[in-house]
């Protein structure tokens, strides 16, 4: 019998579009027209109750339709789970095991089919049932076993977004962890001056000492997955907040959020404790901005602040040239697909020549990511390029903030 573990199964029914739910809604339609019934119905097992999960005909008449709930050991249904009713009642009026009961009244029955639906490692879900109102002798052995396979088809739906439903609980547990644990490791990568090797800026890095061991991009993405990409972000944010009184005076921190997060309500009370001229809000998207109203919105809040605003991976993903005009950035950051070998690549010298020419006229200041050779960093200083950040002067890495030693380039 039924033992209340199916908690799920109802929220994935009730799902708006859920291509689960139609499909069963289908099933039970098909089960009905099948046999000519007059109702046909699910029911899931809940307890002492038989509860209503998809109905198809004129359930409505007889009070059976879907959310109905009754008393389990009352019911048709109960009976055939437990073998002491055969799934066929040709004629309920006259069979001495149902006719006198409330059931049979209240719901009219005539004919009854019903089998059980059996999820896979033997847990039974509830039934798959017909009922006429009349009574139907004609049903048939080739009738239970078409209910059977129907009933098949229902339970393996339901095992598969059940066990889906129980993965994203577990996603959801891991997330909530991570927050409740102050979120991710903060690592810092220096962004430095490419004439002069200073360091201006580093940006923060998320690092998960968390199980599974896994890339940060893999965390964020069940993050928003699960619902929690806007907390699981802002926590990181305050953990790099936090070590920025380590870190010297002059230097500026940038963090990466989403545009999404950006938007938050909260976010921007979350900076309120740091200096504002060292934050630095780095824009990363994970999708296309649709709607670009609430992200100016915020854009303004964060530039009334002092805040500075960056744009990440031009050059590559959503960064477009349209998307940089809306945004107005402080800075816009070269991607390393630009970036990496340039020095003997002349279309990403031109390309590279171009946003230069761009930024300068919108008084932007452009940051080359992966930087990875000594080549690469002047090739992008001869270039207009004043900032740059990559392996070729720090990895990411605690605190303090170090730049390895400069290398003449070849």
């Amino acid at each position: 019998m039924g033992d209340g573990h199916t908690q799920g199964i109802d929220r994935i029914l009730r799902a708006a579009g859920d291509e689960t739910a139609d499909l069963i809604g289908s099933i039970v339609e098909a089960a009905k027209d099948h046999l000519e019934a007059d109702i046909g119905f699910l029911a899931e097992f809940r307890g002492e109750s038989k509860v209503i999960r998809r109905a198809a005909g004129d359930g409505a008449t007889v009070g059976l339709q879907e959310g109905t709930s009754l008393p389990l050991q009352e019911t048709y249904c109960h009976r055939v789970v437990r073998g002491e009713l055969p799934n066929v009642v040709g004629d309920a009026r006259s069979d001495a095991r149902v006719k006198d009961l409330g059931i049979t009244r209240q719901l009219k029955i005539g004919a009854y089919i019903g089998v059980p639906v059996t999820l896979p490692g033997g847990r039974v879900f509830g039934t798959l049932c017909c009922i006429n109102h009349e009574p139907d002798p004609t049903i048939q052995r080739r009738d239970v076993k078409f209910m059977r396979v129907l009933a098949d088809l229902v339970a393996r739906q339901l095992d598969r977004h059940e066990q889906a439903e129980a993965r994203r609980q577990e996603a959801l547990d891991r997330i909530r962890a991570v927050i409740a644990d102050g979120g991710p490791n903060m690592v810092f990568q220096p962004i430095v001056d490419l004439a002069s090797r200073e360091i201006v800026g580093a940006e923060a890095l998320a690092r998960f000492e968390h199980e599974p061991r896994r890339s940060p991009d893999r965390w964020f993405a069940e993050a928003w997955d699960v619902g929690l990409g806007v907390e699981l972000e802002m926590t990181a944010v305050a953990a790099a907040l936090a070590r920025l009184p380590q870190i010297a005076g002059g230097v500026y921190v940038s963090v990466n959020v989403s545009p999404e997060t950006l938007c938050a309500p909260a976010f921007l009370g979350s900076l309120a404790a740091a200096p504002a001229g060292r934050v630095v809000v780095e824009v990363t998207e994970h999708a296309a901005v649709e709607k670009y109203a609430p992200l100016t919105e915020a854009i303004a809040r964060l530039k009334d602040r002092g805040i500075r605003l960056a744009v990440d991976d031009v050059g590559a993903g959503y960064s477009g040239l349209s998307h940089i005009l809306r945004i107005a950035p402080d800075l816009v950051k070269l991607d390393v697909s630009l970036t990496r070998g340039i020095q003997g690549d002349p279309a990403k010298q031109a390309l590279a020549s171009a946003a230069v020419n761009f930024a300068s006229r919108l008084r932007v200041s452009i940051v080359a990511e992966g930087v990875e050779t000594a080549q690469d960093a002047e090739a992008l200083r001869v270039l207009g390029v004043r900032y740059g950040q990559g392996y070729h002067f720090a990895r990411p890495g605690p605190l303090p903030l170090r730049v390895a030693s400069a290398a003449a380039p070849d």
